[in-house]
């Protein structure tokens, strides 16, 4: 007696084919679709970075410049440059900055152009107090701005973990220096008595 399989046993297994035929290809498009997103906003988010850095280091530099005395402006005047970026370039970065960045990153780089104004003594002229005290502030927001842009980035994770060579040695004048003082120890006083 011949064997029969009933036509549902075999369209059960034609059907199970037919669905993951369909649904993994769609599934896996729709996982490379997100993937290839993501790679596209961290690379305009990366974008975005480098050029809030560009203009971080920029308005730095504007606020050294603009609390600088009278005397110190007129004798290097001629040697500064006005990076800033123009007033639509900046609205554009900022807007920019909104849509990519972080709140943390905009909340940090916003406080620089904020701190210069609120830095500033009302009625007086700045003097060496408050430059110092402007500088440390805007120092330490641009410094904590770098830092959470390399964490946001993981831009650690991407530099090699070896020491440098490089760090480890002095720098050339500290060498020069301790040169310098062994070999003034090794030389008796100039009155020919050593000292003891």
């Amino acid at each position: 007696m011949p064997m029969t399989t009933s036509p549902v046993l075999v369209l059960v297994p034609s059907l199970i084919a037919a669905i993951i035929a369909v649904v993994v290809p769609l599934v896996s498009f729709r996982l490379a679709l997100r993937q290839d997103h993501s790679r596209w906003l961290r690379e305009q988010r990366a974008q975005v970075y480098v050029d809030l850095l560009t203009e971080a280091y920029a308005e730095q530099q504007w606020i050294e410049r603009d609390m600088e005395d009278e005397e110190t402006r007129k004798r290097f005047g001629s040697h500064y440059t006005d990076l800033r970026l123009p007033p639509l370039e900046r609205a554009r970065l900022g807007v920019r900055a909104t849509m990519y960045g972080s709140r943390t990153v905009n909340g940090l780089f916003n406080r620089i152009p904020a701190e210069a104004f609120w830095g500033k003594p009302m009625g007086r002229k700045p003097n060496d107090g408050d430059r110092i005290a402007m500088r440390v502030r805007v120092g330490a927001i641009a410094d904590e701005l770098q830092a959470v842009i390399r964490q946001e980035m993981r831009s650690d994770d991407l530099l090699p973990t070896a020491p440098s060579q490089l760090l480890d040695q002095p720098h050339p004048i500290d060498r020069m220096r301790s040169r310098d003082t062994s070999a003034s120890a090794e030389q008796p006083p100039e009155d020919g008595n050593p000292s003891r």
